[in-house]
């Protein structure tokens, strides 16, 4: 298949790449400042030229970090939301409405949330909503898509090294796996949770 990675060069993404690079998928990694194609996807004329660049594809990863601000809930501005909403959940959504008319039949998309929806902290309060956000996205619009293109997200909790990993910490390629799991399966409108072996909700429900 021919695979899409947004973000192939960070932490999980490189990960994600080795895994699906040894099944012999083709990789065309995509980067913000380097890659087979550069991208700026919170731009539509950027994310345009991209898939005019790759052409069709089998399944497409967006695995970008970074893209949402943790502040305390008293120094949080509206800027700070819009700054979540326009890079982890808009330019998410972008990437499957403009990357719909280069997908082949049966292709695939996965998008990244994270546990902070669930497992809120003092600085997350314009994070969580939007990993949310993503998910309900993927829920909603799976069975919406043509010609059989499937959607998923994956919800990774904190990456740690290998050997640190236990409840709530998970590794690089523990996480990757989902990914593989996402473009290699046949499922559509599920959340894969890379929670390392939280409950679905905190039972606590606080910080």
């Amino acid at each position: 298949m021919k695979v899409i990675i947004i973000g192939a060069y960070g932490r999980i993404g490189s990960k994600v790449t080795e895994a699906l690079s040894i099944r012999d998928h083709e990789i065309v990694s995509v980067g913000s400042r380097s890659g087979d194609i550069v991208v700026d996807y919170t731009k539509e004329h950027s994310v345009k030229d991209m898939f005019e660049q790759t052409g069709r594809f089998d399944a497409l990863i967006s695995v970008a970090g970074g893209d949402s601000r943790f502040r305390r809930y008293s120094d949080l501005t509206d800027d700070d939301f819009r700054f979540g909403f326009e890079r982890k959940f808009l330019s998410q959504v972008r990437l499957v409405m403009i990357g719909e008319k280069y997908a082949n039949d049966n292709a695939s998309f996965t998008l990244t949330s994270g546990f902070l929806s669930h497992y809120p902290n003092e600085a997350s309060i314009a994070t969580g909503p939007i990993n949310s956000a993503v998910d309900t996205f993927v829920c909603n619009t799976a069975r919406l898509l043509p010609r059989g293109i499937r959607i998923n997200v994956v919800s990774p909790a904190p990456i740690v090294e290998p050997g640190q990993e236990r409840q709530g910490l998970v590794t690089a390629v523990q996480t990757a796996e989902m990914y593989v799991d996402a473009v290699e399966g046949g499922f559509t409108g599920k959340v894969l949770r890379a929670w390392g072996g939280l409950p679905l909700i905190s039972e606590k429900g606080v910080f």
